[in-house]
């Protein structure tokens, strides 16, 4: 298994395991409109970091992200928009392998990771703290009527 950065010919990959991440929510989402899924993976692979998973020349799963700013500050830091592993794929370490990759490509902002659609919440907080990382907060949100 190899991480490289994902390029444009990586996209259709990449809009296919994002479709399959949608569809493993633990809770139902909003529809995914394609040609917004397809501009902001085209935005994020020009503009962003985004990184592959390959295994035997196939795309295993993704992360990306784009460089942002609080609403208070001008100082950047990089947050992730996705990251996914397919289920079959997770014993491989390329989840792993990927954030690492992700935090060690901007060695001088703050990354900012999040998991917010899914559950096993405990099992990804221990995950991302194994890394080194810290939580900081939490995300509620209310269910469509």
């Amino acid at each position: 298994m190899q991480i490289r950065e994902a390029n444009e010919d990586d996209r259709a990959d990449i809009i296919s395991l994002l479709v399959q991440m949608h569809e493993d929510a633990e809770f139902k989402l909003s529809a995914i409109n394609p040609e917004k899924l397809y501009n902001t993976v085209v935005h994020t692979v020009q503009k962003g970091v985004v990184f592959v998973a390959e295994k035997e020349e196939e795309i295993i799963g993704s992360i990306g992200g784009l460089y942002s700013s609080d609403w208070w500050s001008e100082e950047e830091f990089l947050g992730d928009l996705w990251f996914y592993v397919y289920k079959e794929k997770r014993a491989t370490g390329a989840g792993l392998s990927l954030i690492k990759k992700f935090i060690l490509s901007e060695p001088n902002i703050q990354v900012r990771l999040g998991h917010v659609y899914g559950g096993d919440m405990e099992r990804k907080d221990k995950f991302y703290e194994r890394l080194g990382l810290l939580k900081a907060g939490t995300y509620y949100v209310t269910e469509k009527k």
